[in-house]
């Protein structure tokens, strides 16, 4: 029989998988109430998609810098600090007072956005043997189309009952919460979870270098970046009327 996970893995995979949810909760709350945000600005369909590009772009350029940093500092403080920053800034969204303003508060969103993966699969690998982590990431990765379920079941309701700016305000509310939770999660040693001798206080010499000569690496980002142009132009188009 498997031996089970330890109650601190498991009760640290809950917290990562809330913040996943949370990170595309969050990001898809314009997608859902960008029609009165047009409205009111008064935008065309070219100041949206550069919305939605900028925002793809910045989260993913932040995600190196903040993955070098969750390769060296604790990652429960990085979590914690990432998801109060973007939770604050989710709630600014809904202050904003012209497009440009708007704008530049969801770049920042997007950088406290990308502090969520590097960090949360580093402590899945040291939480979890190799045998149990692709369930582990699984469940992880659950946040995923749960959030995407969540924004679009319930962003639009309020946003017609409320208004568009409400739901900003309110889901910044559970961040806050989780944060709270992460910043006093114990951090595993690294490391601790492989079967073979490990020295995590030396650095490798240009991993990146490493990495980026497997050939099939170039592939996965290739298709990465292609299959996510897609989707978010669908995610930033799609809910909103035909007849304007």
């Amino acid at each position: 029989m498997p031996e089970r996970a330890p109650a601190r893995s498991i009760y640290i995979l809950i917290l990562l998988f809330l913040i996943n949810l949370m990170n595309f909760f969050d990001r898809t709350i314009p997608a859902v109430v960008l029609e009165p945000i047009r409205k009111e600005f008064s935008l065309d369909d070219t100041a949206l998609g550069i919305l939605g590009a900028s925002f793809t772009l910045i989260y993913a350029v932040a995600g190196v810098p903040l993955g070098y940093l969750a390769d060296r500092f604790r990652r429960t403080y990085i979590l914690a600090a990432g998801l109060t920053a973007w939770s604050l800034l989710t709630a600014a969204s809904g202050l904003a007072w012209s497009f440009m303003s708007f704008f530049w508060i969801r770049l920042l969103v997007g950088v406290g956005e990308a502090s969520c993966a590097p960090a949360a699969n580093s402590l899945i690998g040291d939480l979890f043997p190799s045998e149990k982590r692709a369930r582990a990431l699984g469940v992880f990765m659950l946040g995923l189309p749960l959030g995407l379920l969540l924004a679009f079941s319930i962003v639009g309701v309020l946003a017609q009952n409320y208004g568009w700016r409400v739901p900003f305000y309110l889901a910044a509310i559970p961040g806050f919460v989780v944060a709270a939770m992460m910043l006093f999660a114990a951090e595993p040693v690294r490391g601790s979870q492989e079967t073979y001798a490990i020295d995590a206080t030396t650095a490798l010499d240009r991993p990146m270098r490493r990495i980026l000569a497997i050939p099939t690496v170039w592939w996965i980002i290739a298709s990465g970046a292609t299959v996510n142009f897609a989707a978010y132009a669908m995610g930033t188009f799609l809910p909103r009327p035909v007849d304007r």
